[in-house]
């Protein structure tokens, strides 16, 4: 009772200030509300703002004769998470109509915790979006309010690490859906003058990454940008290694993780070089990108929508995979972001809604093709990677099938579990960074963390 007590009042601190998960609108694609997942939160304010909630039916597709059911869904951003129901009704084999209710993210992660706190049942939709980070938090808080999916999908179909983000005391809830697969998103034409190939570029250590800065500052480029007061690469970093901020129990796993301590590492190794572009937010950060100051981003990838703005830089991208840390078990593949949709156990069609789900965005190859090619929405189905749009090169980034890529580094990302408490584990740390990078020792420093990690959650 007291730890759904604790999870409660947590979950009502995430949803009041959308702190973890992807932003508001988020679409996999790097929206600004996607761009606030990683840690800015001045953008999360901005991008959450209240909206009234607008329901748009989804055009009914003629399919088999009967009565038909119609199933609510919640969820953000009409233009990717609307259109991906559009098209998934059209594939569906059944008679159902999709009424989506569209909202901010933080609206809806709101009014979801609201709804399932009062206990009334009536005002539950059918199906709600929720972003990967978050989920663990609901599941843990409301048990019985999801339900079970493993009697309709086969989670070996997704990527591994999917299936443990939406999983709660051995159990699956969620319907897999979009990806923050990570990258290193690198300028060809700089590296090139650095000394590097593409080929160098490929199963890249830290250690190696690090020293491509020093290469690039002799040629007056910057390796990337850094942000002193955000730590969002350690969520790539601590994935690619198949570690977390917290154990399987969700207690700070702080002191003896040695991931998290060579992230620490490189970030005063950041902080200390003169191969960096600082910035303070997200829009020096996506400036630094477009006005051609640094040579590389490690970001998910819904970071491409806002590389490709740069039009003028068409052709001298590439994208190879994240650099690895030295700890034992690292690789490197990881991931940053993406969300996932959950159907309400007591919601008046669940059971509709359920097969619904099922056969669209959890066993329709169709579906993921053509969201894939007209909108770059990538799902985490593995069947899929298999589909025509996969194959298409892409001329911003010279000819690379970027898609086939990325798809092939989804099913090599390191299973974790985040638990419920990713964004206090996160703010503990960066209490203590400013100690650490002012000479302090780190396993001090991460002591202390730990200690206001647990003050967070109790």
């Amino acid at each position: 009772m007291k730890k759904r007590l604790v999870a409660l009042i947590m979950m009502a601190m995430l949803v009041a200030g959308a702190m973890t998960g992807c932003g508001s609108n988020e679409t996999g694609k790097g929206t600004e509300a996607e761009k606030a997942d990683i840690g800015k939160q001045e953008e999360i304010q901005a991008g959450t703002e209240t909206e009234p909630a607008k329901e748009t039916a989804v055009e009914e597709t003629q399919t088999a004769s009967g009565e038909e059911t119609e199933i609510t869904v919640w969820a953000w951003d009409a233009a990717f998470n609307g259109y991906a129901l559009e098209e998934a009704q059209k594939v569906y084999d059944g008679n159902v109509k999709v009424n989506f209710v569209e909202m901010a993210k933080a609206d809806c992660l709101q009014k979801i915790h609201t709804t399932l706190a009062s206990g009334v049942t009536d005002d539950l939709p059918d199906v709600v979006l929720i972003s990967d980070l978050n989920a663990p938090g609901y599941l843990m808080s409301y048990p019985g309010a999801f339900r079970p999916m493993e009697d309709l999908l086969n989670y070996d179909d997704f990527a591994g690490y999917k299936k443990s983000m939406l999983s709660y005391d051995g159990t699956a809830y969620g319907i897999p859906f979009d990806t923050g697969v990570a990258g290193l998103f690198y300028r060809t034409d700089y590296i090139e003058e650095a000394g590097y190939t593409a080929e160098d570029m490929k199963n890249l250590t830290w250690g190696k990454y690090l020293e491509l800065g020093e290469k690039l500052k002799e040629k007056g480029h910057m390796l990337q940008t850094y942000n002193p007061n955000d730590i969002a690469e350690f969520q790539i970093m601590l994935q690619s290694a198949g570690k977390w901020f917290t154990d399987e129990n969700g207690s700070a796993d702080f002191k003896n993780n040695e991931a998290l301590k060579e992230c620490f590492e490189i970030f005063r190794t950041l902080n200390e070089s003169d191969y960096v572009k600082v910035v303070s937010d997200w829009t020096e950060f996506a400036g630094a990108i477009n006005g051609g100051d640094v040579a590389c981003v490690l970001r998910g990838s819904w970071i491409s929508s806002t590389i490709i703005q740069g039009e003028d830089q068409s052709g001298k991208w590439a994208v190879a995979p994240v650099p690895a840390l030295s700890v034992s078990g690292a690789t490197n593949y990881s991931n940053q972001g993406g969300s996932s949709w959950f159907v309400l156990a007591n919601s008046k069609n669940s059971e509709a809604a359920a097969d619904f789900m099922a056969k669209t965005f959890g066993g329709s190859t169709e579906l993921y093709n053509t969201l894939l090619g007209e909108k770059n929405i990538m799902g985490t189905y593995l069947p899929a990677s298999s589909v025509e749009a996969y194959s298409a090169g892409s001329d911003f980034y010279g000819g690379q099938t970027v898609n086939a890529d990325l798809a092939q580094w989804l099913g090599k990302i390191p299973a974790v579990a985040t638990g419920a408490f990713s964004a206090e584990a996160q703010s503990a740390l960066l209490g203590v960074m400013p100690e650490y990078l002012a000479g302090g020792d780190l396993d001090t420093v991460l002591e202390e963390a730990a200690t206001q990690f647990e003050q967070l959650i109790q």
